[in-house]
């Protein structure tokens, strides 16, 4: 099993990047709180930078799960309040999105020999 440290460190890189815009507009912005915005783009830049790891074949595989647990999601939502409303789903919607990539991109950094089958 080989890593490939440039790519890890360009990624490591481009993470520590982010959390530093995330702390500046957190700085500038303080009566405005955007935490939805900021689920969000975490899951959007772990998932690119898992299916970078990946390539497209293996990412089908966490994305499935993910789809999976999105429409559990939303049957929860439904059997326990009886309705489904959009502003209630999307927080926890995507702070699970960025969990799940987030643990996607640490076992895509020790897969880069994954066989194509």
């Amino acid at each position: 099993m080989t890593i490939d440290y440039q790519r890890t460190l360009l990624q490591v890189l481009i993470i520590l990047i982010f959390i530093g815009v995330k702390y500046l507009c957190g700085r500038f912005m303080q009566g405005k709180k955007h935490v939805t915005l900021w689920w969000a783009l975490t899951a959007i830049l772990f998932w690119l930078l898992a299916g970078w790891n990946f390539g497209l074949y293996w990412i089908a595989y966490p994305v499935a799960v993910w789809m999976i647990l999105a429409l559990a999601l939303i049957v929860i939502q439904l059997v326990h309040n009886h309705e489904f409303l959009y502003r209630r789903y999307w927080p926890p919607f995507w702070r699970g999105s960025a969990w799940i990539a987030i643990i996607s991109f640490g076992a895509s950094i020790f897969a880069s020999n994954l066989p194509l089958v």
